[in-house]
């Protein structure tokens, strides 16, 4: 991808990195972020909202333990389980995880066994998992989702035998293509991470590829993201694992690039 090499290192150290995933002042990729000597700028794309039916969340949170399998594909969606949830999370109810900040999560929030996650970050591996995991014919299993998100889990799931209540947990907004295209501005980013295929098409059509394709980096979390770049014609680099910590590294190799003779 597009590298500067004649940027002095004091300055590129100084790399300001739009941050489009919705999180507050000091959230978990912003402080990643800063402890690799980066400075994050807030640019939002999508916005977290609440399910379109929250009695349904709330009555799906109660009934937890009629579940055979809990398969949650984001942080975001154990939060609003959890939160929806007012008691402990059900003993011996087993859950699965797309990557492993969504089973940290999953732990933390109370559920055991520990959860079952891919070999890699995403929706097929984790399938693949899954898959032969138990016998699914019959087998009841929730779903939160956010609508928009992509369906590998629960078509292969159904196709597969299993009863698969599919519920809105939570809504990701895009936000208007002139405020998204105002906070860019602001930020005035040296390099961007994008956080999901819906935020590269929604940030593409606010500012233009172009401006993704004029940065210094461009980091995508997931192989779907980059994806969703690539049919933009923007090239970028692709985290290693759907973690902070591997999209930083990301976003570090491309700052040593950027300087390298």
């Amino acid at each position: 991808m597009p590298t500067t090499t004649s940027i002095p290192e004091p300055l590129v150290s100084r790399w300001r990195v739009a941050v489009t995933r919705d999180e507050a002042a000091g959230g978990a990729l912003s402080r990643a972020l800063v402890a690799a000597s980066f400075t994050p700028v807030a640019c939002p794309v999508l916005v977290e909202m609440p399910p379109a039916d929250g009695a349904a969340l709330a009555d799906a949170a109660a009934a937890l333990a009629t579940y055979d399998w809990i398969v949650c594909a984001s942080v975001r969606s154990v939060t609003a389980l959890a939160a929806a949830r007012r008691a402990p999370w059900p003993a011996g109810v087993r859950t699965a995880a797309v990557g492993p900040r969504t089973a940290a999560a999953l732990v933390a929030a109370g559920a055991t066994p520990l959860p079952l996650t891919g070999d890699t970050d995403g929706a097929d591996s984790l399938w693949t998992r899954l898959r032969g995991a138990d016998q699914w014919p019959g087998r009841r299993v929730l779903l939160p989702t956010t609508p928009g998100g992509r369906r590998t889990l629960s078509d292969s799931l159904t196709a597969a035998g299993a009863f698969v209540h599919e519920l809105e947990a939570y809504q990701m907004t895009p936000r208007p293509a002139r405020l998204i295209a105002e906070a860019w501005h602001t930020a005035a980013p040296d390099a961007v991470v994008v956080a999901s295929a819906r935020v590269a098409v929604a940030l593409v059509e606010a500012v233009g590829a172009g401006q993704l394709c004029g940065l210094a980096a461009v980091v995508a979390i997931g192989h779907t993201t980059a994806a969703a770049l690539a049919a933009a014609a923007v090239p970028c680099a692709v985290a290693a694992r759907a973690d902070f910590a591997d999209v930083v590294a990301a976003l570090a190799a491309e700052r040593a690039r950027a300087v390298a003779p």
